[in-house]
């Protein structure tokens, strides 16, 4: 089969559907990934054809303060998906020509969550079968009659904006009716790809649904451990590894100085991993290394501990490397997986990034490292996610899936 991987979204969107589509090429399918131009050479590392898809005025990280604080502001999903909205209207006409381009010719598109209205269309324009990838599980809500009828308001907006772009694309107007929540009933497979022994209320979520465990991806996409790290890691006790991936700091300097009073108060050393955004031109002590970005499979089995924003991959990583994890949610999903953690035992209870003090990280950096209970089930956990196989699952499901729903061929039709 052609087959082409949708994915919108920083490292942690992507680099999971990279997994699934060596995956699918071992199983001797023809896959193509689209995703935003940055990670074009991470997609061809491993050996996938990549498509590029249009970067908005957010994912480009050129929007304005007003459109970036629609991201991070508050605990509640709707800020920031009013945030995403606006990204996507921002360049909805090139992404939606783009997305088709990478479709044209697929037998099937598979999509993670950002992506999936990109992903709806292009099924029903090609006639290709939609496969839906959740790297998080659903919001509660999302299951009452109240979201229904939210979808259907944010769809008569949205509705508005993707009509010039389709009647630029050459597509016929879309129904008045919102789409998206209709595709269970549709036969639209569903892959969570997500560990069933860290969301155990949806381990059975229905014949359409399937929880295949982790995507993680094999092949290591990022440079050698810096010089020095090895030797400081080998001259004390595990550190405290610290980072908040892509998520957006108005003051890094003032974070940092946050962080390094909080592991001095916990006694604890430090791996600060900077990102993209830095943490401020600031001194460290030596008994902090900072990298700019590492391999988390290495690094964090390495560690005490892992403080981290919830993000999906980054809490997979952590739970993967059984350590406990001190999460420090930012926006959407991150708070799911911080209360997750905690509840598993596998973490204190997670602090809202608006809510970070000193203190609090102090005390939630002492909890994670010295409560015996918090260690052993954060080990227990890495060593259940780590007998699974959550690709090859994940390409059973699909395969056996589209076997299932394949059409029938026009000598079997004569036949019948």
């Amino acid at each position: 089969m052609r087959i082409t991987l949708l994915s919108v979204g920083s490292r942690g969107d992507v680099q999971p559907l990279l997994g699934f589509g060596l995956g699918l090429l071992a199983a001797g399918h023809a896959v193509r990934v689209a995703a935003f131009p940055s990670f074009e050479q991470q997609v061809s590392a491993v050996g996938l054809e990549f498509a590029p898809l249009a970067e908005g005025r957010v994912s480009r990280r050129s929007a304005s303060a007003e459109d970036r604080r629609w991201l991070e502001r508050g605990r509640g999903r709707m800020p920031a998906l009013v945030g995403f909205i606006k990204d996507a209207r921002s360049v909805a006409g090139p992404r939606l020509k783009d997305a088709l381009a990478a479709c044209e010719g697929a037998d099937a598109i598979v999509t993670n969550e950002l992506a999936l209205l990109l992903g709806w269309q292009a099924s029903e324009h090609f006639a290709a079968k939609l496969v839906r990838v959740r790297l998080c599980p659903p919001p509660r809500m999302a299951q009452r009659p109240a979201a229904r009828v939210v979808r259907q308001l944010a769809w008569l907006v949205m509705r508005r904006w993707l009509t010039p772009a389709r009647r630029e694309a050459g597509l016929p107007s879309l129904p008045r009716r919102e789409p998206l929540g209709q595709l269970a009933a549709h036969g639209t497979l569903e892959l969570r790809a997500y560990s069933p022994a860290v969301v155990t209320t949806q381990a059975q979520a229905g014949p359409l649904t399937h929880v295949t465990g982790y995507w993680f991806l094999e092949s290591d996409l990022d440079p050698e451990p810096p010089q020095g790290l090895e030797t400081f890691l080998a001259d004390g006790p595990p550190p405290v590894c610290i980072g908040f991936g892509s998520m957006v700091d108005a003051d890094p300097a003032e974070t940092t100085r946050l962080v390094l009073d909080a592991l001095d108060g916990a006694g604890q050393r430090g791996v600060l991993i900077r990102g993209q955004h830095g943490f401020g031109e600031l001194e460290l002590p030596e008994s902090v290394f900072a990298v700019e970005t590492i391999s988390h499979d290495w690094l964090f089995a390495r560690c005490a501990a892992v403080v981290h924003h919830g993000g999906a991959g980054t809490t997979a990583a952590a739970l993967k490397a059984g350590v406990p994890s001190v999460v420090v949610p930012h926006m959407i999903d991150q708070h799911a997986w911080g209360r997750a953690i905690h509840e598993l035992g596998a973490g204190p209870a997670p602090i809202s990034r608006r809510k970070l003090t000193k203190e609090r990280l102090q005390q939630a950096i002492a909890t994670a490292v010295n409560d015996g209970a918090i260690r052993e089930h954060a080990e227990a956990l890495g060593k259940q996610i780590r007998a699974e196989d959550g690709i090859a699952c994940a390409v059973d499901v699909f395969q056996r899936h589209m076997a299932r729903n394949a059409e029938p061929s026009a000598l079997e039709l004569t036949n019948g």
